[in-house]
């Protein structure tokens, strides 16, 4: 019956039905209709086959109809996505498919209709599926192949999302224990990870600058939670970042700005220590990063993104963040240090100042403080201008 209805929602709502009515009584392991390992294939099998012509019934929703309604077909199908997920759903808890089946049969099947179906939406929704049905042990051993169909998606899917929520995943999973980050490590799923993104990035090469730093900056965020103690990891991420904004003339997108932000932020946030970030070869020197960063502390000619009042609060708060993390235990360097933050952040006009001045301000005072502590308690804030003449013409008139 099922495969003599042909009329894609009402094939769907068939097929759903059929999955739930046969849930419990697929042969499992533990089940009523206990089985071998021969029926518990019988029963991935009849889930796989569900879940293939329900996906090609929804795909073809999309044919339905004349060209000027495809925005509400749309939505109808986005309201009826979790009819097709279900069937993953049920796959992940039957207790027979191992680790085994799962790389051997059930994963090739799912992503060979993935990638075959050709659709935007249901390659996202199904990608996402997968992640988040499916055990993170499972996504560890069969890495290799969940990256490889990455690339091969339509352009218009939002890969990146779906890899950020996959590292994240993982990065959890691997805080789990200590046998687990054994795991990562002999996977290398670092490597993978970074190699998969590369290509994305290659692939689509539309992507906007936006997306390409996301990427990288979740790529980071999974490093220094999984190999806080590798630099030369976090190096590899940052280098390629900077490659692929080398790309880019103009980097005016402020959205793209609060990324690389973020990207920057993340080794002093984790090592708490701007020497130890220094250290990276890839790390911005101050002058440098506060190019990377300038549509978020002054206006841009031409620029004409608008942002929410929150969203602005936000990045300025990033930024007055990031000015705070930045630290030298020499005097001189540090002096050196806020005088480019003040050249860099004076640009920002009164919207910006109230955010940006105060952090600056602090972090003079901090270097006047240990300056002060070096010469037998003699200086006094009465004397801070004697200590930094440069700041002299305009910071204390704030």
């Amino acid at each position: 019956m099922c495969h003599g209805v042909q009329h894609p929602i009402r094939g769907l709502f068939l097929r759903s039905y059929l999955a739930q009515i046969s849930r419990d009584k697929l042969l499992d392991i533990g089940s009523d209709y206990e089985g071998d390992a021969d029926t518990v294939m019988d029963a991935v099998e009849f889930i796989l086959e569900n879940f293939t012509e329900m996906n090609k019934l929804w795909v073809r929703m999309q044919l339905e109809g004349p060209g000027r309604v495809r925005e509400k077909r749309e939505k109808e199908r986005s309201a009826l996505q979790e009819l097709v997920g279900k069937n993953l759903h049920v796959l992940s808890q039957i207790e027979g498919v191992d680790l085994e089946i799962y790389k051997e049969t059930v994963l090739p099947r799912v992503l060979e209709q993935v990638v075959n179906c050709q659709d935007d939406l249901s390659q996202y929704y199904l990608m996402d599926c997968i992640i988040q049905v499916f055990p993170d042990e499972y996504h560890l051993q069969t890495l290799e192949m969940l990256l490889a169909a990455c690339p091969q998606v339509q352009p218009t899917v939002d890969i990146k999302t779906v890899l950020s929520r996959l590292m994240d995943r993982l990065s959890k999973y691997a805080a789990s224990s200590a046998d687990v980050l054994t795991e990562f490590l002999q996977v290398e799923a670092f490597t993978k990870l970074s190699n998969a993104i590369e290509k994305v990035i290659e692939v689509q090469v539309d992507m906007p600058a936006v997306g390409a730093i996301t990427l990288y900056v979740s790529l980071l965020t999974f490093t220094l939670r999984v190999h806080p103690d590798r630099l030369d990891y976090v190096d590899q991420v940052l280098g390629a970042c900077v490659k692929k904004l080398s790309s880019i003339p103009k980097l005016e997108d402020s959205r793209a700005t609060k990324q690389v932000v973020a990207l920057l932020s993340a080794p002093l946030e984790k090592y708490n220590d701007t020497v130890t970030a220094l250290k990276i070869s890839n790390y911005p020197r101050v002058e440098v990063l506060f190019e990377l960063i300038k549509g978020l502390i002054k206006e841009l000619d031409g620029a004409t993104d608008e942002l929410d009042e929150e969203d602005f609060k936000d990045e300025q708060n990033s930024v007055a963040k990031l000015i705070h993390m930045l630290y030298n235990n020499e005097p001189e360097e540090m002096l050196k240090i806020i005088c480019i933050v003040w050249k860099h952040t004076m640009a920002g006009g009164p919207k910006r100042l109230p955010f940006t001045v105060p952090s600056l301000v602090f972090s003079a005072l901090r270097a006047t403080a240990r300056s002060g502590g070096r010469h037998s308690g003699r200086r006094s804030a009465s004397n801070t201008k004697e200590n930094f003449p440069a700041l002299e013409s305009g910071f204390f008139a704030v």
